[in-house]
């Protein structure tokens, strides 16, 4: 099958600003983990209860409350990348979390 794309899928306009990509991944990672810790979004936008898998919480528990640094896709070294302070998005994850 062929797919056509338009220029206006792959090229800027002048002067638009996007987002890199490595902070594109970067905020995709911290979104999965996100939901993992909290219950998937989409469940929840999609007007179902959120399901917590207990495995993928208990990995992204365990990821949020890491301070390692040597890893590139570390969660102190994905914050910076997109300018987030862990220490704040950890606070407020824990507020609502799940006993």
């Amino acid at each position: 099958m062929i797919h056509v794309m338009l220029p206006v899928q792959y090229l800027r306009a002048p002067g638009e600003r996007r987002m890199e990509p490595h902070k594109r991944l970067a905020l995709a990672v911290l979104q999965t983990v996100v939901d993992d810790y909290r219950g998937s979004s989409y469940r929840r936008a999609a007007g179902f209860a959120p399901r917590l898998d207990q495995r993928a919480y208990l990995e992204a528990r365990a990821y949020l409350a890491s301070t390692d640094r040597s890893w590139p896709f570390s969660f102190e070294n994905l914050c910076e990348a997109v300018g987030l302070d862990p220490g704040s998005l950890r606070h407020q994850l824990t507020k609502g979390a799940p006993a």
